[in-house]
């Protein structure tokens, strides 16, 4: 023992080596239980298991690919290879990195829209019919709906997400379409499609449409549901007072409703496309 203690260096118990490395013993014994990484020394004065401290490179490579989130079978893969074959092993870990580190991007992007749209729903004035300019957007529209109320519209927006395996509602940019017939019909609790805003990350199933840019009529109301009709008609009266026709589509999309649980909480807005007499 003396002999080899004066080649290998000193030796560390479990609890010394943990200590070194700041982590809990157990994790060491457990890695000794399953081969990955075991004491070298074995004293024949009491039958203790030591470390040594050259065997510190070998357990910071080890912690180094647990924090890479590489899995043990692929730990004990990476160890025990050839240089070039770790170079592959690593490769293949850095394009899952940017995996990860791309959809954690779109994820703050998308709950950074979603507070903003929060903050909106806060600030709205509501009831108030207001001209606003919007620019030409890109959105996918599902089927035509027909004659389905909005007491489906979450069942279907479901079906329509579905299309991109994996997705939820919340995840998705999402609204409502009523043509501008329903409305001066009265009949705006009746959709025509679902649309959402395209992820750039997917391709989407739906039915290209190209909203149209242009003077809207916007108008934000907050409660259920029921109150939209009546939102609708402040719509179509200034829209005649104003010598306004309605065109094309009524995009409803709920500002905090991904947000929220509270029926009566929720903050509607309306866009619809005017055009003068």
């Amino acid at each position: 023992d003396l002999i080899f203690m004066k080649e290998t260096g000193k030796r560390l118990t479990a609890g010394q080596m943990a200590k070194f490395h700041g982590i809990n013993r157990r994790t060491l014994h457990y890695y000794d239980e399953i081969g990955l990484f075991s004491p070298i020394i074995k004293s024949k004065e009491n039958g203790y298991r030591y470390y040594t401290i050259e065997q510190s490179q070998d357990l910071e490579l080890i912690l180094a690919f647990r924090e890479l989130g590489m899995s043990i079978e692929e730990t004990k893969e990476a160890i025990h290879c050839e240089a070039k074959d770790v170079d592959q092993i690593l490769d293949n870990k850095i394009a899952e990195i940017q995996d990860k580190i791309r959809h954690l991007q779109s994820m703050k992007q998308l709950l950074t829209e979603k507070q903003n749209l929060a903050r909106a729903a806060k600030q709205a004035v509501l009831g108030k019919v207001e001209e606003v300019v919007c620019e030409e957007e890109l959105i996918y529209i599902s089927h035509s709906i027909g004659d389905k109320e909005t007491v489906s519209y979450y069942k279907l927006i479901q079906e329509f997400a579905d299309h991109d395996a994996g997705t939820r509602i919340f995840n998705q940019n999402y609204g409502t379409m009523v043509s501008s017939g329903k409305v001066y019909e009265g009949r705006s609790k009746y959709i025509d499609h679902i649309y959402i805003k395209p992820d750039k990350k997917k391709n989407r199933k739906g039915t290209p449409y190209l909203k149209p840019g242009g003077t809207y009529l916007q108008i934000v109301e907050k409660g259920s549901w029921d109150k939209l009709p009546a939102a609708y008609e402040k719509l179509v009266d200034y829209a005649e007072k104003h010598r306004y026709r309605l065109t094309g589509f009524s995009f409803e999309k709920g500002l905090n409703e991904t947000l929220n649980t509270n029926m009566d909480e929720y903050v509607t807005e309306l866009l619809i496309r005017c055009e003068p007499k």
